[in-house]
């Protein structure tokens, strides 16, 4: 048995181990599945105010919104940064697991997948899952864009951010895809919880590669990864979907002079209703 499979008795040195294990372990299948089964179970769920047979009626409408989701990061990252943006439509693996998973979650029988997903333990252990990957996505988006643009601290941050939360930046785009026009939910309007921790997470990792942050690359990443579950579980099960809004209201009515977030929050959801509404009545 090798030294590096021996997990330490010393707690800071199994703590280094676990997150070294977390940077290195491959995200295919387990943790790239358990997204792709949010991803397509968000697309469907969000489709319910279309009409209950949406995905029937419309599967190329809903499969290429499900690839969209599922790679969205991808897609924007290289938009921004020049690559061509259907790229990673040449890595067949990804797009035949996606297409799997999109179709037994639409029209699998008796629902099975959906119904499955949907169960609150399942549905945590693959919120879970994906955050690691999250943590992933935006990791490694750093370490590329810092090979790439040494120096350019924005445009690292950037990529570390659409990595992170990059459906949130696709939204529009993907609903106009199924028909959906809610232009006041993207998230350059209403800032979501993704869209931020991201933003602090890159610029954690960022401190800590400069060495403004003594903590070791591991135990850094460690750290990270049990922030974005721990969040995601107050998220779940918890009427709090943004855990770092009261932490951020003091700040910004003191630099900014922003008003009641609630209530912009609030038109935006009074936004979707009319708009559902006004799909029901066409139905």
């Amino acid at each position: 048995m090798s030294n590096a499979s021996v997990v330490s008795s010393d707690p800071a040195e199994a703590a280094v181990q676990l997150g070294r294990y977390l940077i290195e372990v491959d995200m295919f299948p387990v943790f790239l599945t358990a997204h792709f089964c949010i991803a397509c179970l968000t697309i469907r769920e969000d489709s319910n105010d279309l009409g209950p047979k949406f995905h029937q009626n419309h599967p190329m409408a809903s499969w290429v919104s499900s690839v969209l989701t599922s790679l969205a990061g991808v897609f924007v990252t290289n938009f921004l940064f020049g690559t061509a943006v259907v790229d990673i439509v040449k890595e067949d693996k990804l797009i035949v697991v996606v297409t799997v998973i999109w179709y037994f979650m639409n029209y699998g029988p008796y629902d099975l997948l959906f119904k499955l997903v949907r169960v609150s333990p399942i549905n945590m252990v693959l919120a879970l899952l994906q955050e690691n990957l999250r943590a992933r996505c935006i990791f490694q988006s750093l370490q590329q864009a810092t090979r790439a643009y040494p120096g350019a601290v924005i445009i690292v941050l950037l990529a570390g951010v659409i990595n992170g939360n990059g459906y949130g930046y696709v939204k529009i785009v993907e609903r106009l895809i199924r028909g959906k026009w809610v232009p006041g939910s993207n998230d350059f309007l209403q800032v979501t919880y993704f869209a931020k921790s991201s933003l602090y997470a890159s610029a954690v990792f960022m401190l800590q590669s400069t060495g403004l942050i003594p903590v070791s690359q591991e135990l850094t990443y460690l750290s990270v990864v049990t922030v974005f579950m721990l969040f995601r579980v107050i998220i779940t099960f918890s009427p709090y979907k943004d855990p770092l809004l009261p932490l951020e209201l003091p700040a910004s009515r003191l630099l900014f002079g922003l008003g009641d977030k609630k209530s912009q929050a609030t038109e935006t959801v009074r936004e979707e209703k009319n708009m559902n509404e006004e799909l029901k009545k066409k139905l």
